[in-house]
Formats: structure tokens, C-alpha cells, sequence
């Protein structure tokens, strides 16, 4: 890396390093019951992957929200949650933050150097106060996930940046279009939802899933991660966590290359497992769950950062029947 490069990385890490700054939700006793999530039960939001565009409500009231999200397209899709500045509209938002990354993606399939600063370079001052709420985890094509997260009042963004062709699903496809980014406002109003209830629960570290306790069983699954810390690491991505399926002796090496946006094949659709939801970078401090429906067999817990395998960032599991 020239030196140019690696001192405007640091700046930018920087302010990334604040991205996450949020309330910590009130805590609940531990008896808390799980929340049905039958239609119209509280706090259950239904998000939808509709080929390279997202469909969801445009105001929903606070509290603990679960997010059921149905992957309709022939693409691996997530749906991380970012609370922007309260300047910061979906336009601005779209023009000063996702054009960048794709201009700094052409130029590292290019190994144009120049042109990777260039466009790092662009990056708004205002990246750094840019709060990152988790959301759901990579899905596979046809498949339903389902993360349970709290939010306060404000205004939100969902976005997946899964690549096509070398193109992030974020990127405009054309002027005045947006990509695959949805806005929406937690409005004061309480949903009564409770907290879930886990039957296992993982601490993620800046080097590590720990399983704490409980364990992942055959069938359902309520799932329950907290973020013991965060960092901003030099591809802007943080800890977080999806659950993939293995189905062969090379999935997990695959699926640990693949997670580096920053390759030319890396988060490009399709994915080279098959996976099944997960939860989004959140601050340290957070925590969040997701649920999932497990048959017996092999897993793996990893996050979407470089070379996950060398930083500890990836829990194999095995499920048993019944």
C-alpha cells in the first residue's frame, strides 16, 4: 500500500470508528416471553427483497422490532440498518456515501491506486456520525430471515451492498433512481413488543464468537448476540454475524474468501454457501437476535470482514437430531 493511501485509510477509519454511537434499549427481566411472529404481532415488520430494490413501511413504531425478511429474488440479499444525520436525506445520502464506494470499487478492479484515493477522499464529514443498528444478515435466495432489534424514534436506512456484475446493489442505476436502499421513520409510539427469548446466546468480540450459553438445536432457533466491541477495520466494515449452512469440506474457506467486498468476487451474488440470516453491525454495548429453523447438520457462525478465519471470526457448530 502506498503511503498516501494508508494515511487516508487512518483518517477515514477514524471517523468510521465513531459509526454505531447509539441509546442503549432498557433491559428486560429475564423472564421475558418470546413474541409471536404471526402477522400483526407487535413489533413484526415485513421487509421484502424484490430482485435489486427493497419494499417495507415507511414509518413503524418504536421498540423492540422484528424484522422478517423475505428474500424474493434470485440474488443473496441483507438489510443492514444505518440512522444517518438528521440532514443527511436518502439523496444526499445516496450521491456523497454509495458513489464513492462504487467509484472505489472500479478503481481496485483497475489497480488504479490513484483513483481508490480519489475516491476515498470524497467521503462526507459526516460519515462519522453515521449509527449503524444492525438488521438482518445475508440470506440466500427464496429464503425468510428474522432479526429482532430496538430502536428508538428517528430516521432509518436499509441498505445491501451485496455485489452483481462488480456493481453494489446500492448504486444508483441511473439519475435520480436510488439503489437497493429504503428509508423509514420509528415514530414515538411504543409497539409493546417485548425483548425475545434466546436458547443460546453469543458474544462477539473484536477476535472472537464465544457461544455463552444454551446451544443451537434442530428446529427453531431464537438466537441472541451481544457485542461485546466493535471496530472499524481498513474495508469500513465492523463485527456482525451470519449463519451459513456447510455442505462440504471447502464451504467454510469459500465462504471466509468471499466475504471481502474488496476482491473482485468477493460479496458478489451468488454466494458460494447458502445462508440463512444473521445481525448487522451494531455498537458495543448493543445487542440484538435472530431466529432461524435448523435441521441436523453442520453450520458456521462468521462475520463479514477480510479474512475471518485468521481473526478468530468464525464459530463452527453442529446441530444433532432430535
Amino acid at each position: 500500500m502506498l503511503p498516501g493511501r494508508r494515511l487516508l485509510l487512518i483518517s477515514v477509519l477514524v471517523l468510521l470508528s465513531a459509526c454505531g454511537r447509539e441509546t442503549v434499549p432498557p433491559q428486560v427481566a429475564a423472564d421475558s416471553s418470546p413474541q409471536s411472529a404471526s402477522s400483526g404481532a407487535p413489533g413484526l415488520v415485513t421487509i421484502r427483497a424484490v430482485g435489486m430494490s427493497f419494499q417495507g413501511p415507511e414509518t413503524i413504531p418504536a421498540g423492540w422490532t422484528t424484522f422478517r425478511f423475505e428474500n424474493t429474488s434470485a440474488m443473496v440479499h441483507f438489510a443492514m440498518i444505518d440512522r444517518p444525520p438528521a440532514q443527511v436525506d436518502l439523496q444526499t445520502f445516496d450521491e456523497q456515501l454509495m458513489a464513492p464506494f462504487q467509484l472505489a470499487m472500479d478503481a481496485m478492479n483497475a489497480n488504479d491506486e490513484a483513483a481508490v484515493n480519489a475516491a476515498y477522499a470524497t467521503f462526507p464529514a459526516w460519515v462519522g456520525d453515521l449509527e449503524r443498528h444492525g438488521g438482518p444478515g445475508l440470506l440466500s435466495a427464496g429464503l425468510v430471515g428474522q432479526t429482532t432489534v430496538f430502536l428508538a424514534p428517528g430516521r432509518y436506512v436499509l441498505e445491501c451492498y451485496v455485489k452483481t456484475d462488480g456493481v453494489f446493489h446500492t448504486t444508483s442505476p441511473g439519475n435520480g433512481q436510488l439503489g437497493m436502499v429504503l428509508e423509514f421513520t420509528v415514530t414515538s409510539e411504543d409497539n409493546g413488543a417485548l425483548e425475545p427469548r434466546a436458547n443460546a446466546r453469543f458474544t462477539l468480540s473484536n477476535s472472537g464468537i464465544t457461544l455463552e450459553e444454551g446451544a443451537l438445536r434442530a428446529g427453531s432457533n431464537t438466537i441472541r448476540v451481544d457485542f461485546a466491541e466493535q471496530q472499524a477495520l481498513p474495508s469500513f466494515v465492523g463485527n456482525d454475524i451470519h449463519l451459513l449452512q456447510l455442505s462440504g469440506p471447502r464451504d467454510l474457506q469459500a465462504a471466509a474468501e468471499w466475504m471481502d467486498w474488496r476482491t473482485p468476487d468477493g460479496l458478489q451474488s451468488p454466494s458460494p454457501v447458502r445462508f440463512l440470516g444473521g445481525i448487522q453491525d451494531m455498537a458495543a454495548g448493543r445487542h440484538g437476535y435472530f431466529s432461524v429453523d435448523l435441521e441436523p447438520g453442520d453450520y458456521a457462525l462468521m462475520a463479514e470482514v477480510p479474512e475471518p478465519l485468521g481473526m478468530g471470526l468464525v464459530l463452527p457448530v453442529s446441530v444433532s437430531g432430535p
